[in-house]
């Protein structure tokens, strides 16, 4: 997966972020906090095609998200294992940036 992909993958898992803050219910705080990050992922992944240091925004978001668990105490399994998986994906596609991508360019 070149950068161009990695940003790609990064946009779609934070559209489906946002798309699931409203999916199924969830307690006020995780409502906001999905949506605001999911907001912010497209954002900063989509800006870092012309400035790739936005993609450690885009990293730090996923973390959160990941990390963003501990913070309430009422969430549904649906986004225990969403937010997880979507979290790491997004931090994972963050790691590629312009000089891993060169790596793998045929």
């Amino acid at each position: 997966m070149g950068k161009r992909g990695a940003i790609y993958a990064s946009t779609i898992l934070g559209v489906w972020l946002f798309i699931t803050a409203f999916l199924w219910p969830h307690v006020r705080g995780m409502t906001i906090n999905s949506a605001l990050m999911g907001v912010i992922v497209v954002a900063s992944s989509l800006l870092s095609i012309r400035l790739p240091v936005l993609r450690y925004v885009t990293g730090a978001a996923g973390v959160w998200v990941v990390a963003s668990m501990f913070a309430w105490q009422d969430y549904s399994p649906a986004t225990v294992w969403s937010n997880c998986f979507v979290g790491a994906g997004i931090a994972l596609a963050s790691l590629i940036g312009p000089e891993e991508a060169d790596m793998f360019a045929s």
